[in-house]
C-alpha cells in the first residue's frame, strides 16, 4: 500500500509540474505571437521603404549623371577662361 501511495505522490508531482509547464508555454506562446506581429509590421514597413527607395533611385542616378556632366562642363569652361586670360596677358604684354 505504501508503494502505491508513493507512486501516487510522484504522479501528482509530475502532473503539477506538467500544469506549471503548460502555463509557462502558454505565456511564452502569447509573447512569441505578439513579437511575430511586431516583426511582421516592421517587415512591412521596411519593405515599403525599400520599394520607395527603388522608385526614387532611377531619378537619383539621373541627377548624379547630370551633376557629373555639369562638373565636366565647368572644368572645360574654366580651362577655356584660363586660356583666354593667358592670351589677354600675352597681348597686354606686347
Amino acid at each position: 500500500m505504501a508503494d502505491v501511495s508513493e507512486r501516487l505522490a510522484v504522479l501528482e508531482q509530475h502532473v503539477q509540474r506538467a500544469i506549471e509547464l503548460i502555463g509557462v508555454l502558454r505565456e511564452e506562446n502569447g509573447r512569441l505571437a505578439r513579437e511575430r506581429g511586431e516583426h511582421a509590421a516592421r517587415l512591412d514597413a521596411l519593405t515599403a521603404e525599400v520599394e520607395r527607395l527603388r522608385r526614387k533611385e532611377p531619378g537619383h542616378e539621373r541627377l548624379e549623371g547630370e551633376h557629373r556632366r555639369l562638373l565636366d562642363e565647368r572644368r572645360q569652361l574654366l580651362g577655356q577662361i584660363e586660356g583666354i586670360l593667358k592670351d589677354l596677358a600675352r597681348i597686354e604684354g606686347l
